[in-house]
């Protein structure tokens, strides 16, 4: 399946396709996350505005299918992707559209900014995925960075 094009948001109504598409990925994964419509678009928005410049969407006949995103941070070593975000509808995995998402994002992010590196948190299933796509792609896993998470009022109140 090549008929699929990856261009920058076409309109912010296709926030709304992409919304349902993020609730049905995310909430039906093992992270069991508790998306709704609303939450999702408010998350797209959030990138969009940060950076409308790096949301890049996968259209295949004229409707998105997938997206990619990140923010921008300058570190020690060089630009940094950040909080990236990439994601395809279920019904067009497996036809290489996260890759050419992966490769006009950071095409763009190295032209535009500078950008050397990619940091980002993910999951995994029982069979490993994607964890084990991305390090065949090169992405190594660090080990002794953790990811922390607290609710700020339960957090507040042990200060």
């Amino acid at each position: 399946m090549k008929n699929f094009r990856i261009e920058n948001l076409r309109s912010e109504n296709d926030l709304d396709s992409l919304a349902e598409i993020y609730v049905d990925l995310y909430s039906n994964s093992v992270l069991k996350e508790k998306w709704t419509k609303a939450t999702a678009k408010s998350l797209l928005m959030y990138f969009y505005k940060q950076y409308p410049d790096l949301f890049l969407v996968a259209y295949y006949e004229q409707n998105p299918v997938g997206a990619i995103m990140s923010l921008i941070k300058p570190w020690c070593d060089g630009t940094h992707l950040e909080d990236t975000e990439v994601f395809v509808d279920r019904k067009y995995q497996k036809n290489g559209i996260a890759s050419e998402l992966y490769k006009e994002h950071f095409n763009l992010a190295i032209r535009k900014y500078d950008a050397k590196f990619m940091e980002a948190h993910t999951y995994f299933d029982d069979n490993r995925y994607p964890l084990k796509w991305y390090e065949k792609l090169g992405f190594e896993i660090i080990d002794d960075w953790k990811i922390i998470s607290g609710e700020l009022n339960t957090v507040l109140k042990n200060l």
